[in-house]
C-alpha cells in the first residue's frame, strides 16, 4: 500500500480541486507563512493532509507538486514504524517479569529507565511469535508487536532541492500563474506579493 503514485497519477478528487492543485496552495501557503506568518494562511498548510491520507488507501504517499515543469516539493505522508510496546492488557505479567529482572522501583512500579532500556532491546522474532529481550534471551511476556507501516496522520513536506523549489514557486507566484487556484483562497492573496528579495531572506 505504501507504494509512490507515478507523478502523473495523483487522485483527483471528484467534488473539488484536484490534489495536485491542493498540494499546489499547501506549498504557497508554507512559502507565504514563512514571509508573512498569517493566522489566515495556516489552515492551507495542512490542506494536503486529509486527501493525500485518503489517496494513500488506494496506494499513493507521496504527492510531488510541480508548476508544469518546474519540481516545487512534495509531501510524503508519515508512517508509523514497527516496534515493540507495552500491550496494556497483558501489563501484569509484564510486572512479574520486571520484579524478577530488577525493573520494579519501591513504589511497586516499573522503573520508566529500566522499561525504556527494555524496549530498545526487545525483538519481535517473527518464527515463534514471541518477544525476546536481547540481552538475555529470555521471551518477556507482557509486550507485544506493533507491525507498523499504517499511516500516522502526519505529513512531511520537503522543498525541491533545498530553496530552488521555494524560489520557483514565488517566481510563478509573482508572475501570475497561481492566480486560478487564488481566487479560491483570497488569503494568500490578501496584502502586497512577496518580492524575490523576500524569499532569500
Amino acid at each position: 500500500m505504501a507504494n509512490d503514485a507515478a507523478e502523473g497519477t495523483q487522485a483527483e478528487q471528484p467534488d473539488g480541486p484536484s490534489l495536485s492543485d491542493i498540494g499546489l496552495v499547501g506549498a504557497l501557503a508554507r512559502l507565504l507563512d514563512e514571509q508573512m506568518v498569517k493566522k489566515e494562511i495556516k489552515p492551507r498548510i495542512d490542506g494536503p493532509k486529509i486527501p493525500l491520507l485518503k489517496a494513500y488507501e488506494t496506494g499513493q504517499s507521496e504527492l510531488v507538486v510541480r508548476i508544469g515543469d518546474d519540481l516545487i516539493g512534495r509531501y510524503r505522508v508519515n508512517i508509523a514504524q514497527p516496534k515493540v510496546a507495552v500491550d496494556p492488557d497483558n501489563e501484569e505479567a509484564l510486572n512479574q517479569y520486571a520484579d524478577e529482572h530488577g525493573g520494579i522501583e519501591v513504589i511497586i512500579r516499573r522503573n520508566p529507565t529500566w522499561e525504556e532500556a527494555l524496549l530498545t532491546h526487545a525483538k519481535y522474532d517473527e518464527d515463534t511469535g514471541l518477544i525476546v529481550d536481547t540481552r538475555t534471551g529470555e521471551a518477556v511476556p507482557g509486550l507485544k508487536y506493533e507491525k507498523g507501516g499504517d499511516p500516522t496522520g502526519s505529513l512531511t513536506w520537503t522543498w525541491e532541492q533545498k530553496d530552488v523549489g521555494r524560489k520557483r514557486l514565488m517566481r510563478r507566484y509573482q508572475d501570475g500563474a497561481l492566480n486560478h487556484l487564488l481566487a479560491e483562497t483570497p488569503e494568500l492573496m490578501a496584502g502586497p506579493r512577496p518580492t524575490a528579495e523576500d524569499v532569500q531572506h
